[in-house]
């Protein structure tokens, strides 16, 4: 039979009693950091929502500032240019560029006059075909939405074609229709979202003032530069032109020819002399008239050659056109070709000089003309 000791089975039970006193003070504390600790991590997770939504926030609005900064820059750019040919670059590259467009394209009317028309991204051929076909009216439909449609021929050989565009109308400062605006996609049709639609309108109603002031500005400029008589260039913008054709001439060694024409008496209709001088030019050409019975003609990217060749085609429509008595009109010409040291001055000079000579000669032949006649009839 085993004794068993009384204090020693005492302190048994309380060492007992103590684990598991400990063992519920850890549970309970265990419970206490896991609720704290799920409360710190819901905390937790709350601040990165809202550290997420922030982000995405001020992402939206970095990216509107961004598409804002670029139609204000784009309005700037516009804005700060009153010549009609810079304004239509500027708008079309602005609106290609906002629109993520492949081509653009802008067309201002005006009266009874041919239409204004300019493009950018679009082939030579595109841009002459009447891609937007009737454009909305004003106050009628916002916007016309353009799909192409191919043969499968066509399909297969031109995996660059248009597929679709958007054309809304441009009107000036008063709210007046003045042209259309137009941007066009290739490959592949794309839709055209709500929001989309709006921000193509506010360029339109932000362009269109601008745009109209230009070509405004561009015909007063015009009017300016108009000889009344001939309504050709007039002598400033000949000086003015010459000028600068000769410097980019020059700065890229490009050919450029300049043909000074005098006639002997005056012209008995001035304005069909004009009219016949543009019917014989080149595009690229600027007929002008000095005044007096004098024109100039600048050609760009030509020679001698060209120069001479014109000539011929002047004498015809001015020498056995205009009446000017029994022998129609007599034309001297001096037709010089740009030299490296040549400036405008020099090159005008040049002329001139050759229009002399030609002058002279052809008094001389006259004259001895008139001396044979003489001696003849004696």
């Amino acid at each position: 039979m085993v004794l068993l000791d009384s204090g020693a089975t005492w302190t048994g039970v309380g060492a007992l009693a103590l684990s598991a006193l400990l063992l519920a003070l850890g549970m309970v504390l265990f419970a206490r950091w896991r609720k704290a600790a799920a409360l710190e991590i819901a905390r937790i997770q709350a601040a990165s929502e809202r550290t997420e939504s922030l982000l995405a926030e001020m992402t939206r609005a970095l990216g509107d500032a961004r598409e804002q900064g670029k139609h204000v820059s784009a309005l700037g750019e516009l804005d700060s240019t009153l010549d009609l040919d810079s304004a239509l670059e500027r708008a079309l590259r602005a609106v290609s560029g906002l629109a993520e467009a492949d081509g653009a394209l802008i067309v201002l009317r005006h009266d009874d006059e041919e239409p204004i028309t300019a493009a950018y991204g679009l082939s030579g051929e595109e841009s002459s075909r009447d891609l937007i076909g009737v454009p909305p009216e004003a106050g009628h439909a916002r916007a016309v939405k353009l799909n192409y449609f191919y043969s499968a021929d066509e399909a297969a050989n031109d995996e660059f074609r248009l597929s679709g565009g958007l054309a809304v109308p441009l009107a000036d400062e008063n709210g007046q229709r003045v042209g259309t605006l137009a941007v066009f996609w290739r490959r592949s049709d794309r839709a055209v979202a709500d929001d989309e639609l709006e921000r193509f309108e506010e360029l339109a109603a932000a362009f269109g003032p601008t745009l109209e002031n230009a070509r405004l500005y561009s015909e007063a400029r015009r009017l300016a530069d108009t000889d009344p008589l001939t309504n050709l260039r007039n002598r400033r913008y000949f000086e003015e032109r010459l000028r600068r054709e000769c410097a980019r001439a020059r700065r890229y060694s490009r050919a450029l020819g300049l043909l000074i024409t005098e006639t002997d008496g005056p012209l008995s209709d001035p304005l069909a002399a004009g009219e016949r001088i543009r019917s014989v030019v080149r595009g690229t050409d600027v007929p002008c008239h000095l005044g007096d019975g004098r024109f100039a003609i600048i050609m760009p990217e030509a020679g001698q050659t060209d120069a001479e060749r014109l000539l011929r085609r002047l004498q015809f429509a001015l020498g056995g056109r205009v009446d000017n008595g029994n022998d129609g009109v007599r034309l001297h010409a001096g037709l010089v070709e740009l030299r490296s040291e040549d400036d405008a001055g020099m090159l005008m000079l040049r002329a001139e000089e050759a229009l002399q000579r030609s002058k002279q000669a052809s008094q001389e032949q006259m004259t001895a003309s008139g001396a044979s006649s003489e001696g003849s009839a004696r």
